[in-house]
């Protein structure tokens, strides 16, 4: 692998954005007229970037007067290194070489994009990388790492190996970042926008790294005036451009918009606003137009979403697969073809999603003004199951407690439209075998909701529970399931999005540079 040097490095600029979950609004956050409730979590995925003398001595072509080398590496898998030369004279970025020949095509677009806005910004910040050699090998240049929490990708494998069962305490076992053991273009992904989230913490630690956002907007005291909500929105932009330059094509963007603002109930911009600049004939010009945060095209919108005290986001890696973008397109190819039937349907699952969203808000602010009551709603309900709490003794009058019963009863619609939508479409978006788990998982004492994220199938389910105690009924559930083998991840909800963290706090990573 290219080496490099240890002299001259400068000061390590380190991100993290954090996975998804799709709470509600599958398959209707396609739709500018619809919303989506994502969550976003507490695991995350990191990208950290460091200026430091790097051999290329085997590159000719990392020759010249403004060409900045670059060693990206991604050390949790297997031959997993990469590296290229980016040109600032024609903002252009070549591949040199990596571990076994492959392309990482986020990465690749990632870093263009970016360095080559970084030019078009402050056309000074890359000519300190100016190569002047001098018949040395080492050229000045940017080495960048990323890594990951362990739930973006299955353990099963490395817990099989160690003898370990797949609960959630052997996974605590198990070192952070470990590695997968195993190439990228193999790894068993549990669903959490591994892609989105490497994306956009990669664009912010550049952007960060050269000055174009400010690291104290993306601190732990970051405060949301103009300025901060512009680098955010910047931040957004660029990402949701450069993850749909990779993909070829432009999606929902929900994940990318947690992996920037963290939890929040999301409804998608106008495609057109990337289509525009996906071209080939585009200039960085053109780019830093159609990512401006002025652009009027970024007509989506991020509310204000309230997680109730004490609710506790479980998620579970169902070890079986689904074809997502096979399934949406055959939901929306039937859309298409029984419009009347699929616009009924599409408000129905809008109006169920409102109710729920809006029962989270009421919860909170029941919270607020009487904590007590509350808590006390909250223990009762926490150690029976959710078919018994319309009949708790001396609770009648609790408002907290109509509303957890109004939300079982939401969650249920829109399982059922869920279903409907799966027949009408064929489509498995809840297929008997999930039908039959998160039945069972509603029947566990303390949960008030279960059902499948995102788009659905086969792939993993959410839970949310009353607290640390039906959590663990709940994951012993999952345990002793028989049909399908359920793996439990460790993460659960966050609020915060995208972020500078201190490098000194993360050895795992500091040691691979």
């Amino acid at each position: 692998m290219v080496d490099a040097t240890t002299a001259n490095k400068s000061a390590i600029t380190l991100t993290s954005a954090p996975g998804k979950v799709l709470v509600l609004g599958g398959y209707l956050v396609l739709d500018p007229n619809y919303s989506g409730l994502v969550v976003g979590t507490d695991a995350s995925l990191y990208a950290a970037v460091q200026e430091q003398d790097i051999d290329f001595s085997d590159a000719d072509s990392s020759a010249g007067d403004e060409n900045v080398p670059i060693l990206a590496v991604s050390p949790q898998f297997t031959s997993a290194w990469w590296k290229y030369v980016f040109d600032a004279k024609s903002n252009k970025l070549a591949q040199l070489d990596s571990a076994d020949g492959s392309e990482n095509r986020f990465v690749h677009v990632v870093l263009a994009v970016t360095l080559g806005l970084v030019n078009h910004y402050t056309s000074d910040s890359l000519k300190r990388f100016s190569t002047q050699r001098d018949g040395q090998d080492a050229s000045r240049g940017l080495k960048i790492v990323l890594s990951a929490d362990n739930d973006f990708y299955s353990q099963r494998v490395a817990l099989a190996k160690l003898g370990l069962d797949l609960s959630s305490e052997s996974l605590r076992r198990l070192p952070r970042m470990c590695e997968t053991g195993t190439k990228l273009k193999n790894v068993h992904k549990t669903g959490l926008g591994s892609s989105a989230a490497m994306v956009t913490s990669l664009v912010a630690s550049i952007f960060v790294h050269f000055g174009i956002v400010s690291s104290h907007i993306l601190g732990p005291d970051r405060c949301f005036d103009s300025k901060s909500m512009r680098g955010l929105q910047l931040i957004h932009n660029v990402a949701q451009f450069a993850h749909c330059l990779a993909q070829g094509k432009v999606g929902s963007g929900f994940d990318v918009s947690a992996a920037v603002y963290g939890s929040h109930v999301y409804c998608r911009f106008a495609p057109a606003v990337i289509n525009d600049a996906m071209g080939d004939t585009q200039t960085v010009a053109d780019i830093a137009k159609a990512v401006s945060p002025e652009n009027p095209g970024w007509n989506g919108a991020v509310g204000r979403v309230d997680i109730p005290p004490r609710f506790l986001l479980r998620l579970a890696d169902v070890d079986s697969g689904s074809n997502t973008p096979s399934m949406v397109k055959k939901v929306l190819q039937w859309q298409e073809a029984h419009p009347e039937e699929s616009s009924k349907l599409w408000k129905s699952l809008d109006a169920a999603n409102s109710q729920i969203r809006d029962i989270w808000t009421k919860l909170a602010s029941s919270h607020k003004k009487d904590a007590v009551e509350y808590n006390k709603a909250i223990d009762w309900c926490s150690v029976h199951k959710s078919s018994e709490w319309k009949s708790a003794p001396g609770l009648s009058n609790s408002p907290t407690l109509a509303l957890l019963c109004g939300l079982v009863e939401e969650i249920l619609r829109v399982r059922k439209f869920q279903r409907d939508l799966s027949r009408n479409a064929g489509v498995l978006i809840e297929p008997p075998e999930q039908t039959e788990l998160l039945d069972a998982c509603m029947e566990v004492p303390g949960v008030c909701m279960a059902a499948v994220p995102g788009a659905g199938g086969y792939d993993a389910i959410f839970c949310v529970t009353l607290g640390q105690r039906p959590s663990k009924d709940v994951e012993r559930l999952w345990a002793d399931w028989k049909s399908m083998r359920v793996g439990p991840l460790l993460a659960n909800q966050a609020h915060s999005g995208v972020c500078v963290l201190d490098s000194k706090a993360f050895p795992e990573i500091l040691a691979k540079f």
